[in-house]
């Protein structure tokens, strides 16, 4: 299962408290960051946030590179 949070950093601590495990610790990728985290219950989910940007495509599908936030572009 697969959800976008506002943070990863934060969401890991949150579902760590509530008795989670992590199986892949907050990594840097071209978007922003993710994680992998079990759930109380054993369920994978894959943690994205979006802070660093978005993937731009072109009408294919192909990855043309990482368009950044509004906050961040000059």
């Amino acid at each position: 299962m697969n959800w976008l949070v506002a943070s990863v950093s934060e969401a890991v601590e949150t579902i760590v408290e509530a008795g989670g495990k992590v199986i892949l610790e907050p990594t840097q990728i071209p978007v922003g960051r993710l994680a992998v985290v079990n759930d109380l219950f054993g369920n994978a989910l894959v943690l994205l946030d979006l802070s660093a940007g978005r993937y731009v495509t072109d009408v294919d599908g192909r990855i043309l590179g990482v368009q950044p936030r509004a906050a961040d572009r000059p």
